[in-house]
This record gives C-alpha cells, structure tokens and sequence, in this order.
C-alpha cells in the first residue's frame, strides 16, 4: 500500500465522529459559559464586600409594608452598629402602610437613585390581591428540564428571540390571531368568575401575547384589552392594567369586567373613592358581579364602613354562595367587631381551594392563640406551603432583576411566624444571590415562652401581625445577625 493512498473510512465511522465532534463543541461552550458567568458573579461579590469596607459605612434601605415603617429598622441601625465591626450602618425606613409588592418594585429604581443602598431588606407581599394557586398547577412552576437549564439552551433562545424581533421589525413575521383565547377568557370571567381565571394559569401567561394579536385584528376587542388588563394586575403593572381596562371601556362601557379591574387597580393605588366608583359601575352593568361586591366589601372594611361591608359580602354570596373570598372577608369584618363565634362559623364555609381554608385556619390559629385546645396554626402552615400568589411571584422577580443589575445585595426576610420555604420557593430554584432571613423559629419560640401579645399588637396577617417593641427588636436582631454573618463573615 502506498504511502499517499487515503484510508477509506465508512460512513457510519463519519457520522459517528461529527456526532462526537458537535457534542465535545456542545460540552467546552457549556462548560466555558459558566465558568465565564460564576467568575463574574465571583468578581460582582466581592467587589460589592470590598466597596462597603472601602467606604467605611454600609446603607441599608427596608422596603415593605405597614409591618416595615417605624417598626424593626427603628432597631436595625443600633443592632448592626452595636456589634462594631469597623463599618458604620446607616438604615433608611422605605416603608409604606397599606402598599404591596407591585408599587414597591415600581419605584425601586427611584429609590436607588435617590439614597444609593448597598444592601436592600424587604419583608412584603401580604397586601397582595389575587388568587393564590397550587404551585403544581402553573406551568412556569414545574421543574424545569435538564435542557432548559443549559446554558446554551439559553443562548440559542436569546438569538431565536433577537431573530423574530428583528424579523418583526421587517415585516416578514406576522403573528397568526389567537382570539380564542380571549373568547375563552370572557367565558371564564362572565360565567365561571375571577378564581377560574386566575387558576387558568396557562391562559394568563399567554394572555398578553394573545391579547395583543387580538387586538391587530379588531382594535376595538374590548374583551382582548380586559385580558391585557388582568395580565398587568397579575404582572403588578398598574399603570398599563389601567390604561388597558379604560380602553376596554371606551370601546364597550357595559363591560363589568373592565370595571372590576379598575376597582382593584385603584385599591392597589390607594384611590378608594374610585376604585369605589368602579366597582359600582359594575354592579350598574351587571348587578349579579359578585367579584364587584366582594371589592367593595374588602373596600368597606380598609375604610371602616363596616355595616356596608357586612352588606356587601352578603350580596356576593346571594349571587354566588360559591365565592371563598367573600366567606374570608366577611370572617374578618367578624374579627374585627369583636365576633369571634360568628367568624369562625363563616370561615369554616370557606371549603375550596385550600388556599382559602389555609388563610381561614391561620386566622382563627392568631384568634385563638391563647385559648387552651385549639391551635390550627401548623395545619394552616401546611396548607398555605403549597399555593403562591402569582401577582407577588412576579412582582420579585421584577425586584430581583433590577437588584442583580444595579449590583445590589438583597436581604429578603419573611414576616415573623411564617415557614421561610414558601419565599424559597417562589424563585423557582432562582434565588442565587439572594440572602434569606428565616423569622419563623426564633419567634415561635418566643411567643410559645411569653405569649403572643408580648410580640405582636394584632393578628391581620392570620399567624402574625404588626409588631410590638419587643416584637421590632426580635425581628431586628435576627436580620442583623444574618447580615452580618451572610454580608461580612462576623
């Protein structure tokens, strides 16, 4: 055999060789992609270490609720300062009573700007509105396949999604019409009610892809701007679910729907005269809306109208005996007149979803706590560790992105009482980065040695409620100590 003669090699040996060739080529991207991305997180964490000690002092701003504002980070400052590491902690209080997680994250970038944190602590998410659901329901929650969590995968999709974009702005890609989701929307609004719609997960995650095709083909769908307008509450958007919900009206202004998303926009903005308003001109359009009527109940009880209140959630069960939530809001117009038979009476109707019966338990758990023989707080815990609500789900993970770009360390605490897994969970195994304060343990252990008025002043969280003092100096020492063991290793 001659020297220059070339070696046949059979074609399935070729085929297996470029095989092996593409997946080796797969394998060195794969693997160089995440090294490239841990080194960069590496280098963003300790450059976030070395700049805090540089500057000799540490900012923390405290996001939350009526839970947050003049309560714990009164005490967070002395606790972090006490321990005198050589950096001088300055908290600033962002606390605002009656918000929720969409209008925090609204004005977060705002909020960077103007005080330049280095660290952000939140304890929110319990003013949230919406329909809680079974994680295993929604799609977005199941666990994602090997596939999807490669890196590459990854880029492939970012460069298939710069591709449409750039096909669109072209005109070589023209989205089909999907008006059959919307027609399926409007059916699950008009005869089945809010719960369904908002269980219907799938349909709410395609809803504003869907809503908007719809749109390019009749621009006056009022029941397409109604899906995008309930796609925003659910995004906690409340700019856009307005302008949609109004768009929806000026092309139809019979239409209950876009009246009731407006009511709840305008409770989530703290405008009760309109979100009053709203809810009316539902019921003027439809008088059997018992979603409208339980947005006025839940209204009633926030500005202390409680005989309306009681007459409100009454009218949404005589239109629909089924509605869990208007059970719920009227067991807790009971609890705060002082009634505690006739709300436990009302929350024991409260049979499906378990969602409902676990706030109804945990209610009565907080009522009762110090009454021997009835303690339904675990089974409450239990219940709740199962369900979400999608409208705070989204709402962190807007929070995360703005935090991870602007290289800033989160803190996120969960209220005191409550089991940290449910907060874990939520990030869909995509919490890397943040730093988690679990307040369940320390407090029930508390409460458990001195009672659970010596802690808390009330009890409108169901297992927990606005601290005391002592409550504010508990929860205040625990998130200093995980900071300064999780941020600066003492």
């Amino acid at each position: 055999m001659s020297i220059g003669k070339r070696i046949k090699i059979p074609l399935w040996q070729k085929t297996i060789l470029i095989i092996f060739g593409l997946f080796l080529t797969l394998v060195v991207l794969e693997v160089g992609l995440r090294l490239g991305g841990g080194l960069i997180l590496f280098l963003q964490e300790r450059r976030n270490l070395l700049f805090l000690g540089q500057k000799g002092e540490c900012r923390i701003v405290c996001f939350g609720e009526s839970t947050t504002q003049g309560q714990y980070p009164l005490f967070l400052e002395e606790a972090l300062n006490r321990r005198k590491i050589g950096i001088k902690f300055i908290v600033i209080d962002k606390g605002i009573p009656g918000t929720n997680t969409g209008f925090i994250t609204s004005q977060l970038e705002a909020s960077i700007d103007k005080y330049q944190p280095d660290i952000v602590v939140t304890m929110m998410g319990t003013n949230d509105f919406g329909i809680h659901m079974p994680y295993e329901a929604d799609l977005m929650m199941q666990r994602r396949s090997p596939l999807k969590s490669l890196r590459i995968y990854k880029l492939m999709r970012f460069l298939q999604l710069h591709i449409i974009t750039k096909a669109k702005e072209s005109g070589f890609y023209k989205a089909r019409d999907d008006n059959w989701s919307v027609q399926r929307l409007r059916h699950n609004l008009q005869k089945v009610g809010l719960k369904t719609a908002y269980i219907q997960q799938s349909i709410l995650v395609n809803q504003e892809i869907n809503s908007k095709k719809a749109l390019e083909s009749n621009p006056a769908n009022d029941w397409a701007y109604v899906g995008l307008g309930w796609v925003y509450v659910n995004q906690g958007k409340p700019a856009e679910a307005e302008t949609a919900f109004k768009k929806a009206l000026e092309s139809n202004p019979a239409n209950d729907w876009a009246y009731v998303g407006l009511g709840w926009v305008y409770v989530n903005q703290g405008k009760p005269a309109e979100a009053e308003t709203a809810f009316k001109k539902a019921l003027e359009s439809n008088p059997a809306n018992d979603w409208a009527y339980v947005g006025l109940g839940w209204l009633y009880i926030y500005r202390g109208r409680t005989l309306e209140a009681e007459t409100a959630f009454k009218k949404a069960l005589e239109s629909n005996p089924a509605n869990d939530w208007a059970y719920v809001g009227l067991g807790w117009l009971y609890i705060y007149l002082g009634r505690p038979l006739e709300a436990e009476e009302t929350f024991s109707k409260t049979l499906e979803p378990d969602s409902v019966k676990g706030y109804a338990y945990a209610s009565l758990g907080a009522l009762y706590a110090d009454m021997a023989g009835y303690n339904n707080t675990d089974k409450a815990m239990r219940i709740r560790e199962r369900f979400y609500n999608p409208v705070t789900i989204n709402n962190y993970y807007r929070f995360k992105q703005i935090i991870d770009r602007r290289k800033i360390i989160w803190v996120c605490a969960q209220y005191p009482m409550r089991s940290i897994e449910p907060l874990k969970k939520m990030f869909r195994g995509d919490g890397k980065g943040v730093i988690f304060v679990d307040n369940e343990r320390i407090f029930k252990d508390a409460v458990a040695a001195h009672g659970y008025q010596n802690y808390f002043k009330d009890m409108f969280g169901g297992e927990f409620g606005h601290c005391t003092t002592e409550g504010n100096r508990l929860l205040a020492e625990n998130i200093a100590d995980v900071i300064l063991r999780e941020c600066f290793h003492k």
